[in-house]
């Protein structure tokens, strides 16, 4: 009777076979596929990356405005307006533009085309970013799912030992103090369990603020195969060239180039932009005399003399100068966290090699140690620990892969190679 009502000790299906299994059965996509699709959901619905995007038109915008001097003015003057017009009163038109002189037109054009070539990039690696920073939410929802069913595990191997106990106390084999020290135990098991899901929900409204409703949930298993589809680079391919070609330096580089032709152009107008007029006159008829239409035309051109001119041109300088810095400080924390990443991807496959030779022999040393607390020949305190290490070692897996992925997602997105973590095709469209 006591055997029979023990329920079938639950399994956490870490392993490939069983994954695969599972997988089959629940659907069709792999873990490669459902982190596409966040990736697509995240460039399509992120409130973020549509304020980036905006960021960036504005930029963008700003810079094509500076590049264009012409703005023309239309000015009419009417003598005698508002009282009696005096025999003599004149009505004028004037129409004036700046322009670009002399060593003007040049720096205008390229920071026009700086402006327009550079945006398309700059969009996309907006929304690569976007779409890595949703990855690494989901990549973290994950583990946290996996920590719930290890958990969950744990709370239904405890409360099928607590139910085979309750049975030996009713038959009088074990006192009623073991049956309350494992209850104890399995109620702080069902604690730690709540603590995790609403970790896991915690997690999972984080991912949802960047896909919106088409936000894909992990499933048990996406982390093993996920370690399966990425790779780690190596140590040499870490250097300033292929980090500059990757989104973040694109970014960077464009709005450091940006800044360069805009305190260029700055320099050239320092003392301001020459000016041409065109003016039209009516002299109207006076004693006599016909009236008649003149013609007028003015040039203004700024003289290169007084100090605001040449502070503007030291400002310029100085601002070249920063733009050049602050991509280098750039190029320097993008290697540094590069290198960062590798070392936290180095550890965590040290460790997956470690533990993971330890998962194939988890389901039967577990159904061992329940079968010899069934039989009596261990008690609950052996039971408990035994699967405590049990569980130790599926959450130290769990936290080792979540590691590595992080660190390959960032290494990819840092390099731009999809090769190292999958990346879905996210394209621009126009005019975003």
């Amino acid at each position: 009777m006591i055997l029979e009502c023990i329920p079938v000790v639950g399994r956490l299906m870490l392993s490939g076979a069983l994954l695969a299994a599972a997988a089959a059965s629940a659907a069709a996509e792999d873990a490669g596929t459902r982190v596409a699709a966040v990736q697509r959901a995240a460039a399509a619905a992120s409130p973020a990356l549509a304020a980036r995007l905006a960021e960036l038109a504005a930029h963008g915008a700003e810079a094509r405005a500076g590049a264009a001097a012409f703005n023309p003015t239309l000015e009419w003057q009417s003598e005698g307006l508002g009282g009696e017009r005096t025999p003599n009163a004149q009505d004028t038109v004037r129409l004036a533009t700046p322009f670009l002189f002399f060593g003007q037109a040049g720096p205008a054009r390229d920071l026009s085309r700086l402006a327009e070539d550079g945006a398309a990039p700059a969009r996309e690696a907006a929304r690569r970013a976007i779409a890595v920073e949703a990855t690494r939410r989901w990549l973290a929802l994950a583990a946290a799912d996996e920590v719930v069913a290890v958990r969950r595990e744990r709370v239904a191997r405890l409360e099928t030992a607590l139910a085979l106990l309750e049975a030996r106390h009713q038959l009088g084999e074990v006192a009623g103090t073991e049956v309350s020290q494992l209850d104890l135990e399995h109620s702080t098991a069902a604690s730690e369990l709540e603590l995790a899901a609403a970790a896991a929900a915690g997690l999972a409204h984080g991912a949802a603020e960047l896909c919106g409703d088409a936000f894909l949930r992990p499933r048990t298993g996406d982390l093993e195969e996920l370690a399966r589809l990425s790779a780690t680079p190596a140590a040499e391919r870490l250097g300033p060239e292929a980090l500059a070609a990757g989104p973040p330096l694109r970014l960077a580089g464009w709005q450091a180039g940006l800044e360069t032709a805009s305190a260029r152009l700055a320099a050239a107008v320092a003392w301001g932009l020459p000016e041409v007029e065109a003016e039209w006159e009516r002299f109207p008829a006076l004693e006599g005399l016909e009236g008649y239409n003149a013609w007028g035309f003015r040039i203004a051109v700024p003289l290169p003399l007084g100090s605001a001119g040449g502070r503007l041109r030291v400002a310029a300088r100085e601002r070249q100068a920063a733009a050049a810095a602050g991509f280098e400080a750039a190029l320097a924390e993008a290697l540094r966290e590069a290198r960062g990443e590798l070392a936290s991807a180095a550890g965590a496959e040290a460790r997956l090699r470690a533990l993971e030779p330890l998962l194939a022999d988890l389901d039967r040393i577990e159904a061992s140690l329940f079968a010899q607390y069934r039989l009596g020949a261990i008690g609950y305190l052996e039971y408990v620990a035994g699967v405590a290490r049990h569980d130790e070692v599926l959450l130290a897996v769990i936290d080792a892969r979540a590691e590595l992925l992080a660190a390959r997602l960032r290494l990819g997105y840092l390099l731009g190679d999809p090769a190292l973590f999958p990346a879905a095709d996210l394209g621009v469209e126009e005019g975003s």
